[in-house]
């Protein structure tokens, strides 16, 4: 009873959370621009709620929603609210577009039209249209159905309806106030008209803000305001009561004695006493925490949620002399048959990972600007499978933490550890690749091809966010440690001899030269030319190499890493 009470609890302060604010106007701008329909925003409110608890369940007893990428609902519900704005503003719209049929817009068409008529359907097609987004802004929210919902299906669902009962019933009073509110200033038909228009702006510029992303941000300046409280008090509060909780352990893992463990990995018995980040468990709940790494304790919440920072899946390309962006951007360079992949940094810094097919073989091609590491990882899981890369919004001493979609396993991608999950314990395999400048690849392969900045997704690719990061001495996430033998960010060259792990600053290998070392009793040969540098065997096998700054590289292998410097 004690979690269903902080269900509705939760629920309540959902309307206070920083990714809903923005959408209140919604709920308030419903409430007094019809005077004759004051039931308008009650209907919306009550198709919002039977829409959370539909989404739900889809979402938990289907495969129905697995495919359908979370951008839809950004734009779906975006779109509806934008038309609504539309339709707000100029009702008779509908009369001056005779070809709507043909387009086949029948959906909008019947929100418009709804509207215009001053019917009821549009209000439930609006509601339901926010319900996705509502559903998401909720620690509790997300623990019932990552926890609680798998483990007992019917008392999940008494949870989440006393989630919904919750968020209608402080939607309703935001609804009744605001009836009040605008019915004083709506003192004749011309002021109720220039109300309502103000609205129909408001909607519109929120439908546009979920569209393009913005609500995002102005949730992030909401939340380092410390406009937060609410979230943080849920998470407190869930931490305290999860003991409870059917079907939830002590540190809100979800429980499941039938989970098979290898038995000759000791490793692997000893996780399930780790202690499970709860954001990771209502992030991914399918992910088998059993098996997990002692580090997974430290791994942070870097800020954007799951897919907060949006993989691309589809990758365009265009031709090298149709890419306008400075000679000194930076860029991963693949060899493509007979020909070249380029993908620059400016686009790799707002998706960190792009899942391609080069020369026939699924890779995923990774960067993470937190700390520098351009990596390159066939997709090829250890059992065969061949799957897609997300970004988890999860940092383990500032790294970025992938996850494939296949079995939501949880990888680290500076190492290409499993970290947790059904594959835990295993490695990616890397993928060779040269790390250039933009100008370097304009000299060598001018026929080469370049990922385009058309990905689908609204970002800036002529600003960069951590503008200024690798030249700073600080940290947005610090590490637990820092060897202070080089400077935290310089960039290194990092490969691994047998199980010795070596790095060699980027800066000290020039073009031309050729640098020898020896690594468990072997020759080590590195060779730079025109921008691209080969590591090579004694026996004359290419040894695959990455990238990372050197606090990264040093927290992770400076006890038992070994530098090669041919400086000194």
């Amino acid at each position: 009873m004690t979690f269903f009470l902080l269900s509705v609890l939760a629920g309540v302060l959902t309307i206070l959370a920083p990714c809903i604010l923005p959408l209140l106007p919604i709920v308030i701008g419903a409430s007094g621009t019809e005077t004759d329909r004051k039931a308008k925003p009650y209907i919306i409110i009550a198709s919002l709620s039977v829409s959370v608890v539909v989404f739900t369940l889809l979402l938990k007893a289907s495969t129905l929603l697995i495919e359908i990428p979370p951008s839809f609902w950004t734009w779906f519900s975006g779109g509806v609210i934008v038309l609504l704005g539309v339709v707000t503003l100029f009702p008779t719209i509908w009369n001056h577009i005779p070809w709507m049929h043909a387009l086949h817009m029948r959906s909008n068409r019947v929100v418009g039209e709804g509207h215009r008529r001053q019917s009821a359907v549009g209000d439930v097609v609006v509601g339901a249209a926010l319900g996705p987004v509502f559903s998401t802004c909720s620690p509790t929210y997300l623990f019932i159905i990552a926890t609680v919902l798998p483990a007992s299906f019917g008392v999940g669902l008494f949870y989440l309806f006393g989630f919904v009962v919750g968020l209608a019933v402080a939607l309703a009073a935001v609804a009744f106030f605001g009836q009040k509110l605008i019915g004083r200033t709506s003192l004749n038909y011309r002021r109720a008209e220039q109300v309502k228009k103000v609205f129909g702006v408001l909607f519109i510029l929120v439908g546009l803000a979920i569209i393009s992303g913005v609500d995002k941000k102005i949730e992030t300046w909401l939340l380092e305001r410390g406009v937060g409280g609410t979230v943080l008090f849920e998470e407190r509060l869930i931490e305290e009561v999860a003991d409870g909780v059917p079907g939830a352990s002590s540190n809100g893992a979800t429980s499941n004695s039938s989970t098979s463990r290898s038995s000759g990995d000791t490793q692997a018995a000893k996780a399930a006493d780790v202690d499970v980040p709860a954001f990771l468990v209502r992030a991914f709940p399918t992910t088998d925490f059993t098996q997990a790494t002692p580090k997974l304790p430290d791994v942070l919440s870097g800020g954007p949620g799951k897919d907060g920072i949006p993989a691309i899946d589809d990758p365009v390309f265009v031709p090298l002399t149709s890419f306008d962006r400075p000679d000194s951007v930076q860029v991963i360079v693949l060899e493509d048959g007979g020909g070249y992949k380029v993908y620059p940094y400016n686009v790799l810094v707002w998706h960190e990972i792009v899942n391609d097919t080069v020369g026939g073989v699924p890779v995923a091609v990774t960067f993470c600007p937190l700390c520098g590491s351009a990596i390159v990882y066939d997709r090829t899981l250890p059992d065969g499978a061949v799957t897609t890369f997300g970004v988890s919004g999860a940092l383990l001493e500032s790294n970025l933490v992938m996850y494939d979609r296949a079995t939501e396993t949880l990888w680290q991608q500076s190492t290409g550890e499993a970290l947790a999950g059904e594959h835990f314990g295993a490695e990616l395999a890397l993928i060779q690749f040269q790390l250039m400048t933009l100008g370097e690849v304009r000299a060598l392969y001018p026929d080469a091809l370049v990922l385009s900045e058309d990905t689908g997704y609204a970002r800036d690719y002529g600003h960069n966010p951590y503008a200024g990061y690798e030249d700073s001495e600080s940290f947005i996430f610090s590490p637990s440690e820092l060897d202070t033998r080089y400077p935290g960010k310089d960039i290194f060259v990092a490969f691994v001899v047998g199980n010795t792990p070596v790095a060699v600053p980027w800066d000290a290998l020039h073009t031309g030269g050729e640098y020898e070392t020896t690594v468990e009793g072997q020759q080590i040969m590195l060779m730079k030319e025109g921008g691209e540098l080969r590591i090579t065997s004694e026996s004359g096998e290419e040894v695959p190499f990455y990238f990372e700054m050197w606090f990264s590289w040093a927290v992770q292998h400076g006890d038992v890493g070994l530098v090669f410097d041919p400086r000194t």
